[in-house]
């Protein structure tokens, strides 16, 4: 198995392209598993009601990729983190930036963040059209 944790917030423009890039590593779905990590200060709110998670896990899901999502009271960099080492998951899924070719070593602050805090290694998934 392939574990792989993936943060998803509230209003992720990047969640479908981050649940793609997942359904499109070798040998998934069959042995691939995502932990979709939500931050929230509010430890009882159900991920599914978060727009953002319930369109990821059905988007996993419908792909036959066993997935769970869990919510984190943390800043959302830290919440993937410590989910990551909690769960000692293989790979760590963050979204990137579209921009131009110069432009492109820049990160955004919260993949950055997750990047640079771990030694696991990061899917960076940037924007689609």
């Amino acid at each position: 198995m392939y574990h792989v944790a993936m943060g998803i917030g509230p209003d992720d423009e990047q969640a479908a392209a981050k649940a793609d890039a997942v359904i499109d590593l070798p040998q998934a779905p069959d042995a691939v598993v995502v932990t979709v990590v939500h931050a929230s200060d509010d430890p009882d709110l159900d991920p599914t009601s978060v727009p953002a998670v319930a369109s990821v896990l059905d988007r996993l899901r419908t792909a036959g990729v066993d997935v769970v999502a869990v919510v984190v009271d943390a800043d959302p960099s830290q919440a993937v983190l410590d989910v990551a080492d909690d769960a000692d998951v293989d790979c760590i899924c963050v979204g990137g930036r579209r921009r131009s070719p110069a432009g492109k070593l820049q990160l955004k602050n919260g993949a950055q963040q997750v990047i640079l805090g771990t030694d696991r290694p990061a899917l960076v998934v940037g924007q689609t059209d």
